[in-house]
C-alpha cells in the first residue's frame, strides 16, 4: 500500500471514530454528564472542518514534495 493510500486511509479512519465517539456519548449519556449538546456539536463542526484540512495537506504532500528528497 503507498504512503499517500494509507494516510488518506487514516483520515476517514480519523473522521469516522470520532464521529461515532461523540454519536456514542450522545445517545448513551442521556443526562449529559459528559459532554453537554453544545460539546458534542463543538466536537463534531472541529472534526468536520479539520479533517479536510488534512486530507489537503496530505494531498499537496504528495503534490509537490514526494520523491523531491
Amino acid at each position: 500500500m503507498k504512503a499517500k493510500t494509507f494516510l488518506h486511509i487514516l483520515g476517514w479512519v480519523i473522521l469516522g471514530s470520532w464521529l461515532i465517539h461523540f454519536l456514542a456519548f450522545y445517545l448513551i449519556d442521556s443526562e449529559r454528564k459528559i459532554y453537554s449538546i453544545e460539546s458534542i456539536i463543538e466536537g463534531v463542526v472541529f472534526i468536520v472542518l479539520v479533517v479536510p484540512v488534512y486530507f489537503s495537506g496530505v494531498t499537496l504532500y504528495y503534490k509537490f514534495f514526494d520523491g523531491k528528497a
